[in-house]
């Protein structure tokens, strides 16, 4: 009787073991799983406008030395969009919405704000369309 309790006793160990196995094995599948999404939607919304803005930006002739303002961020059309500093012309329209910022976001683009490098314009394009 003895004997047979104990194998009793060894094979619920051994099946505890696996079940905490594939608790583990599942929670790490469930964890990669979760951090490939946040890192797809990550990409997601940040290369489209960044990338197209780059190839869009880098086909524009450049200004003068003494141009001060490359950029203007402003509403058009209800969207955040990018213009040139000089002719005012959208050179770019992103898919953000201006009606979901903030409200002195959205007073800032409906006066425009002026923007003097692209590294400037990309930071400013990520708070806006993240």
């Amino acid at each position: 009787m003895y004997i047979t309790d104990m194998s009793v006793k060894n094979k619920n160990k051994r099946e505890v073991k696996a079940m905490k196995r594939l608790i583990l094995i599942t929670a790490i599948a469930v964890y990669s799983l979760f951090a490939v999404a946040m890192l797809a939607e990550y990409n997601h919304k940040e290369n489209p406008v960044v990338i197209s803005l780059n190839e869009t930006l880098s086909s524009q002739p450049s200004l003068k030395p003494e141009a001060r303002e490359l950029y203007v961020i402003k509403e058009d059309g209800g969207r955040v969009a990018v213009a040139d500093g000089a002719t005012g012309e959208v050179l770019k329209k992103t898919d953000t919405l201006v009606s979901i910022l903030p409200e002195k976001d959205r007073d800032r683009l409906k006066k425009g704000i002026k923007v003097e490098s692209k590294n400037e314009l990309r930071l400013l394009l990520e708070d806006f369309c993240s």
